[in-house]
């Protein structure tokens, strides 16, 4: 268990630097720390929840190996984003930098960030599992129930960490006033309160330009 902790942390301290340098050496060496509380933070609120969500819907499972799948799960996500790295570092040092007229690539680059993170969690939730399920002969409805239910918990849980842990990589170089380390319910750059709002704008502003 101790491994697949320190794996999950270094993975996802590597992926979070990738995307903060993107911006600036600040961000970069923020994320070292906060992609992985993220990424904790999220894997502590899901642990609870699909053991709720597994006797919801009557499954047999232990709460211990649930846990278990968890650590599994978000380990396995970090790994995946990881090997992403280079592909994420290369995009956000080459990408064309967002000005007072233009974001220009930036919406591209979080887009692509978040669908990244949100597949490889699906990916990492189906693999493992499958396996657990299978091995405690779930009818199949029940299982692809679970599986679809924990994916769902997932990107809720991980998405609303996100948005009150930002900054990950922001627009611009940080200000004299400096960034603070979290922004919790502060608007972003397109003035979303929530992170619904911030998705709705991200899939539709761009494309009224």
């Amino acid at each position: 268990m101790m491994r697949s902790l320190a794996t999950l942390v270094l993975a996802s301290a590597a992926y979070g630097f990738t995307i903060g340098a993107s911006n600036s050496w600040l961000f970069a060496t923020r994320n070292l720390v906060k992609f992985p509380l993220l990424i904790l933070s999220t894997a502590a609120v899901c642990a609870l929840a699909y053991f709720v969500l597994a006797r919801f819907l009557g499954a047999p499972l232990s709460f211990v190996r649930v846990q278990r799948l968890v650590l599994a799960v978000f380990r396995d996500t970090s790994l995946l984003l990881a090997s992403l790295g280079s592909v994420v570092l290369f995009f956000g040092l080459t990408m064309l930098r967002p000005t007072a007229a233009d974001l220009n690539d930036y919406p591209l680059f979080q887009g692509l960030n978040v669908a990244w993170i949100a597949v490889c969690g699906c990916l990492a939730v189906r693999r493992q599992a499958a396996v657990l399920l299978r091995d405690h002969a779930l009818a199949p409805p029940l299982r692809r129930g679970l599986v679809a239910g924990w994916m769902l918990l997932s990107l809720f849980a991980g998405g609303q960490c996100a948005w009150y842990m930002r900054p990950f990589f922001g627009i611009a170089p940080p200000g004299p006033g400096g960034v603070p380390f979290f922004m919790g319910t502060q608007p972003d750059f397109r003035g979303a309160r929530s992170l619904y709002e911030a998705v709705y704008n991200l899939i539709v502003l761009p494309s009224r330009r």
